[in-house]
């Protein structure tokens, strides 16, 4: 079986070489009397951290969106390959991925750089020594988690967080293991699902901005969101979202306790990616409901409020991989 090391691009090389091509890959020859390329200029440190199960194309495909990423924003990328228990007989193991890319002008040039280091797990403890070595000094450092087990995290990764601005990872993917680690600093953590919610709480806010607060908030009872199987998580953050937008309307923000908000699964004859938000009022005659479908990329939103009855259909452009990852990044 192919050790996920070797599904990504690259050259092969000891880890003291990788740091010596780095010293020298990007110099010209005017940079042999003190310049270097302009162009990959970094402005961070991004650290893609794969757990043992991950897939060959799941490695892959992550790997292509933080590159596709630093070609807009540039980086030191940093990727972490566990060995399985087979391969613990090689403690460290390099490997060199660069390139440069042309935009639509040919001024317009990106030249990006990824160091993947293979370890074993028995190595963990002095993982963060090697990493150190090959973070660029004195920018940011972001930290992207992929099925590393919660247990491991919570042993070996804490103490190297406390230097990170970020720690991101998917909800969709892990689950609800992450939400029980004792993060040095939860507001710094976090989950690409809430990114990946933008385009959809952006329409729902730009729809309910046209009713008054007291409108919105007066009866409320309770906040229910039904969701299908993959998009729990995205049903969680859209529920916290509403709690957070909806406590401003009230007189007291403190009265958004008051609404019930329940999580529940549609049924099995639903299809996937369906997403139901029904907002119960005190007036039964009083609604505000949406059903959304992710795969079809639309939705509706039917209201029954004191301004009459409403029907709003939505487009939902999604956003792709590497947008996704930058607004986690800088926008958390």
């Amino acid at each position: 079986m192919k050790r996920l090391i070797d599904t990504l691009p690259g050259v092969f090389m000891s880890v003291d070489e990788v740091t010596d091509t780095l010293s020298h890959m990007w110099d010209t020859e005017a940079g042999a009397e003190g310049g270097r390329m302009d162009f990959r200029a970094s402005q961070m440190n991004l650290i893609l951290h794969f757990g043992l199960e991950t897939s060959a194309a799941e490695a892959l495909e992550q790997f292509n969106t933080a590159i596709v990423f630093a070609q807009k924003y540039p980086c030191r990328l940093v990727v972490l390959c566990p060995y399985s228990e087979s391969d613990s007989e090689v403690k460290f193991e390099g490997k060199l991925f660069s390139q440069c890319y042309i935009g639509k002008h040919l001024r317009d040039v990106c030249c990006c750089e990824a160091l993947i280091l293979g370890y074993s797990p028995e190595q963990s403890d002095f993982l963060e020594n090697q990493v150190s070595i090959w973070l660029e000094s004195d920018l940011p450092i972001y930290h992207w988690l992929h099925r590393v087990p919660a247990e491991r995290i919570s042993k070996h990764y804490l103490g190297f967080f406390k230097r990170c601005r970020r720690v991101l990872y998917d909800g969709s993917v892990e689950g609800d293991v992450y939400d029980l680690i004792e993060w040095p600093d939860p507001d710094r953590v976090i989950d690409l699902t809430k990114a990946r919610s933008l385009p959809l709480r952006q329409h729902l806010g730009q729809f309910i901005s046209r009713f008054s607060p007291s409108e919105l908030v007066d009866g409320l009872q309770t906040l229910n969101f039904r969701y299908s199987k993959s998009m729990r998580r995205m049903a969680m953050q859209l529920m916290g979202w509403h709690k957070t937008a909806l406590s401003k309307c009230f007189d007291r923000p403190a009265d958004i306790d008051s609404v019930i908000l329940s999580l529940e699964p549609l049924s099995a004859d639903d299809h996937d990616c369906c997403l139901r938000i029904d907002w119960q009022f005190a007036d039964a005659e009083k609604t505000l409901k949406l059903d959304y479908n992710r795969s079809r990329k639309s939705g509706i939103i039917r209201t029954n409020l004191s301004s009459g009855q409403l029907e709003h259909p939505l487009h939902v452009e999604p956003l792709s991989a590497e947008a996704v990852l930058g607004e986690a990044l800088f926008f958390g």
